[in-house]
């Protein structure tokens, strides 16, 4: 820029013929200027703020809280989280003579690791021709001009862009541009990094609200023969989506720390399911440049087209996009469905930290899943007092089985299982712990750490007597209950079994009764109660 800005105020030094040379570059360079520099006070890197898409740009550039194509990679990398399948989208556009715009970018989801992406951004403008002037020894008259060649302008960004989902309904991105700028045989360049976040749903009422916040230039490093600096810009955008998401409003905010703040708003109305009617304005203190277009698509295929009013003119832009590749929702239903079924069985296992990294990978994938959400807290929690319980000992199982119920939502399950667990160890104090937080958590009474191994009544003591009372109060139903509770703790009490096989019995369901005592005569075949009952019912 220096040298640019030396040989400048030489020509202006010269006589008439060279100042005619100078306004002749100057008139050729002012379109540039006016298109791409309008309140930017000539900001180093201004090409970037141009806009990637025939579709965001027949929306006035209103497209931050959109960003849910390939250009996501331009706009806003959080949005790229919205992707299902691998995209391509390229641009070409004539701008005047010599001068041309282009865009091309690729989007690659995973299942597993978020959105990768990657785009070429490119400002060319050739033809301009290299001279060399003659003057006579009072260095007043030209003596002579020749034709040297001719040199190009060509500015040019290489993006690297990532995206993924933190939360339900939160993104981030991040991404790191190569920029540089040759003017024929100086080039210069920067390293500068962005870093950006989409929430789409703002909460329950406005569940078709998108938020979108930026910081581009947030770290920048320069090279080559420049002193310029790139600037720090904000960005903020909204969009929401109206008539059953045939319509969709997007308003954009940007703030260049060295400029005048920018604005930006747009629509786009889908006429039918494959085609689409846009308009957008954009500006600073007024209306800068006024836009408008159409985007049709067929399968996979997407082509849209704008054009633009602004102070040169009337100028047209064209883009095409192609997703390709197979779903990754799928690939990432799978990865969930096989990290939770590895969870389950690893606390059935008594493993319950494996279980908490298997259900963590889960919900890193699927943020979104209630469910997976749910069990990774209970496992969590569990962790925190319990990292396994391994063994075939009647604690360990029924440890085990309370780290089932409790996970999977069966609470009333895994309190009684945890209970008595602890009662056959009362010298488990982190199980204690873990069983009095659940009972705080469910508002319930809190198991006391003396009271009942003083007075020797175990909880199946207590369910026994429970169960024999609904028999005589003649509610057998509940008799059931208490029995199956029990048999859930210990598969062979053969008390459980019988007082199953009497509620049975006083039922009238004498097969499912006979099937019980049959159970029992299998466990004790000295129990001659039970086998005079089978002998009644021959």
């Amino acid at each position: 820029m220096n040298k640019i800005t030396g040989l400048i105020n030489q020509i202006a030094g010269l006589k008439r013929a060279a100042k005619v040379l100078a306004c002749a570059i100057l008139i050729t360079a002012c379109p540039l200027a006016l298109v791409f520099g309008a309140g930017t006070g000539g900001q180093p890197g201004q090409f970037l703020s141009w806009g990637a898409g025939a579709r965001s740009l027949g929306m006035g550039k209103a497209f931050f809280a959109v960003s849910d194509d390939a250009s996501a990679t331009y706009w806003n990398p959080a949005g790229l989280t919205q992707l299902d399948r691998k995209e391509v989208m390229a641009l070409h556009v004539n701008l005047f003579a010599d001068t041309s715009y282009d865009f091309l970018s690729y989007v690659h989801p995973t299942p597993k690791l978020g959105v990768f992406g990657v785009n070429l951004t490119r400002l060319y403008s050739g033809g301009f021709e290299k001279i060399a002037i003659t003057f006579d020894q009072n260095k007043e008259d030209i003596i002579d001009i020749q034709t040297l060649g001719y040199f190009d302008d060509v500015q040019m960004a290489l993006t690297g862009a990532y995206g993924k989902k933190i939360k339900e309904n939160v993104s981030v991105g991040v991404s790191g541009k190569y920029i540089t700028h040759t003017l024929d045989y100086s080039t210069n360049g920067f390293v500068t990094f962005d870093t950006d976040i989409l929430i789409q749903g703002f909460n329950h009422r406005f569940q078709e609200l998108n938020l979108g916040f930026g910081i581009q230039n947030l770290l920048s490093a320069k090279f080559g023969d420049t002193d310029d600096k790139l600037p720090l810009i904000f960005r903020f955008g909204a969009s929401h989506t109206f008539l059953r998401k045939k319509l969709l409003v997007a308003f954009d905010i940007d703030k260049n720390l060295k400029a005048n703040m920018g604005w930006h708003i747009g629509a786009e109305y889908w006429v039918v399911n494959f085609a689409c009617l846009r308009l957008g304005f954009e500006g600073e203190q007024g209306i800068r440049e006024t836009s408008a277009g159409f985007g049709v698509k067929y399968k996979d295929y997407g082509l849209d087209y704008a054009f633009a009013l602004h102070d040169l003119g009337l100028s047209h832009r064209i883009s095409g996009s192609w997703r390709f590749g197979p779903s990754v929702s799928q690939d990432r239903e799978t990865l969930v469905r096989r990290y939770i079924q590895e969870g389950m069985e690893a606390y059935n296992k008594g493993n319950f930290l494996l279980a908490f990294s298997r259900l963590e990978a889960a919900l890193d994938i699927d943020p979104g899943s209630q469910d997976v959400k749910r069990m990774f807290g209970k496992i969590q929690i569990v962790t925190g007092y319990l990292p396994a319980a391994p063994g075939e000992s009647e604690e360990a199982v029924s440890i085990r089985k309370g780290v089932a119920g409790f996970v999977e939502g069966d609470d009333k399950a895994a309190i009684n299982a945890f209970r008595y667990a602890y009662y056959k160890n009362p010298g488990n104090m982190k199980l204690l712990a873990l069983l009095n937080k659940i009972e705080k958590d469910l508002g319930i009474t809190v198991t006391d750490a003396q009271k009942e191994d003083v007075v020797g009544f175990t909880i199946i003591d207590q369910k026994i007597y429970d169960a024999r009372q609904s028999i005589i109060e003649g509610k057998y139903d509940q008799a059931l209950i208490k029995a199956q509770e029990i048999l859930n703790l210990e598969p062979a009490n053969i008390t459980a079994l019988e007082i199953m096989g009497s509620a049975f019995f006083m039922m009238d369901q004498t097969d499912k009764a006979r099937a019980v005592w049959m159970k029992v005569m299998e466990l004790d075949p000295t129990n001659k109660v039970v086998a005079e009952f089978l002998n009644q019912l021959k």
